[in-house]
């Protein structure tokens, strides 16, 4: 339910994060989030497509993770069209782009960090497609300029059925 939606996004920034474990970039504001979903709509769109047709078998995508030799954790399900389709997209937005995905909707992981979901607090920030929107999985605020200090997920909405997101997990 929603902890595990909350998981899924954050396991998708944690992987992300692991060769560094600490994001040194400083956390993007709400307008660059909006202006990157803006500028890239097409490719956001069409990935949810995807993310929400794949989300049965597969649960995070990144370029990174489909150009390693041994494709693992449903990944190696997707044909080869299909993959070089999500690493088309992904890149053609942010080639460090990940993506995570489940019944509730797809995570665009941009920014995250933490020590990892079993050992201390984890947090990561960027767009999320919620097709049933966001009343099962999040807090709606007006802004994520600052952090929230509470666990969870909290959405500022962009449009229907777009977010700008914000989840942590301790």
């Amino acid at each position: 339910m929603f902890a595990g939606f909350i998981k899924f996004a954050l396991t998708a920034g944690v992987v992300l994060a692991m060769p560094s474990l600490v994001q040194s970039d400083p956390m993007p504001g709400d307008a660059e989030l909006v202006e990157l979903f803006r500028s890239h709509r097409d490719a956001f769109e069409r990935l949810a497509v995807m993310g929400m047709e794949d989300a049965a078998t597969v649960s995070h995508v990144s370029v990174e993770a489909l150009k390693e030799e041994s494709l693992s954790d449903g990944l190696q399900t997707l044909s080869a069209a299909r993959r070089s389709e999500y690493v088309r997209l992904l890149s053609r937005i942010r080639t460090n782009l990940s993506m995570g995905s489940d019944g509730y909707g797809v995570c665009f992981s941009y920014w995250s960090g933490g020590t990892g979901l079993s050992v201390g607090r984890s947090w990561e920030k960027g767009i999320a497609y919620l097709p049933h929107g966001y009343k099962r999985v999040a807090t709606q605020v007006t802004s994520l300029e600052k952090v929230p200090t509470e666990d969870g997920m909290y959405v500022v909405p962009i449009e229907p059925k777009w977010y700008i997101f914000y989840s942590q997990l301790d």
